[in-house]
């Protein structure tokens, strides 16, 4: 596929416009008009983290980049530094993930993905593991996968590799050992004991089968985690508990987490 520009890169000289260009490969998050005819496109890139940059003329009709700047693509763009955002020059789609894209699950798993990222990565930070990781959601979903898994396995990577994962062996409240029965996930940093839980009923419990899931994720074992026949119900609790300890980190609720629990898709 051949790389398309809606732009012309400024400068007075060929090799001054050569030092203010560079090439990224990208994943879209999400995107906002800008003026009449542009947008400003939020992105997750492998070589310098998450950026927003100007796509000038992608909402015209006979835009040549607006097809590779759809959400959740993955796209090869060369860009063009500028005193505030940069500009996307050019665009080549990698992987468009079309099976996602087929059913309403899909695509609100996938933007609530592109969210967690928007919300928790830091801006201009480069994190190449942090760009496989989505590439890798988005091609699994495109590919059928069960988008429950997919999102836990999801927000369990992200947990570990931003630095907030949860402990998962002793209470955080008391240091106690952690027992076989039902415990909980504390938003405060992870496990709390049954005797901790009995008093503090805003904590999410955790049956059994539940903390064995986080602690298969934790370790990263995603071969097991896919093997599993795993209870409707155990998705369900483990969903709630992750989702009120993203929130605590985030600062807020996740406004693309409503939707998914709105459309009875969990």
């Amino acid at each position: 596929m051949s790389i398309t520009s809606d732009v012309q890169v400024g400068g007075d000289n060929q090799g001054s416009r050569r030092s203010r260009l560079y090439r990224v490969n990208a994943i879209v998050l999400r995107r906002r008009d800008l003026g009449e005819t542009d947008r400003i496109v939020t992105v997750m890139t492998a070589e310098r983290g998450k950026r927003r940059l100007v796509a000038k003329g992608s909402r015209r009709p006979s835009s040549r980049l607006a097809g590779h700047l759809e959400p959740f693509c993955a796209t090869r763009l060369l860009v063009a530094s500028a005193r505030s955002l940069d500009i996307i020059s050019q665009a080549e789609t990698i992987e468009s993930f079309g099976g996602l894209r087929l059913s309403e699950t899909t695509i609100a798993v996938a933007g609530y993905l592109a969210e967690l990222v928007d919300t928790l990565v830091p801006d201009d930070e480069a994190n190449d593991a942090l760009y496989e990781l989505l590439f890798a959601s988005y091609r699994l979903l495109s590919e059928g996968e069960d988008h429950r898994a997919v999102t836990f396995l999801h927000e369990m990577a992200m947990l570990r590799q931003l630095g907030y994962r949860p402990e998962l062996t002793t209470c955080i409240n008391c240091g106690a050992s952690i027992e076989p029965v039902v415990n909980g996930l504390s938003p405060d940093g992870g496990i709390v004991c049954d005797r901790c839980l009995s008093v503090r009923p805003d904590i999410a419990p955790l049956q059994l089968n539940s903390l064995k899931l986080l602690r298969a994720a934790d370790r990263g074992d995603v071969d097991l985690v896919y093997s599993l026949r795993i209870a409707d119900s155990v998705w369900t609790e483990v969903g709630v508990a992750l989702s009120r300890y993203i929130a605590r980190i985030a600062g807020k609720e996740s406004p693309a987490r409503r939707v998914i629990g709105e459309l009875r898709l969990e």
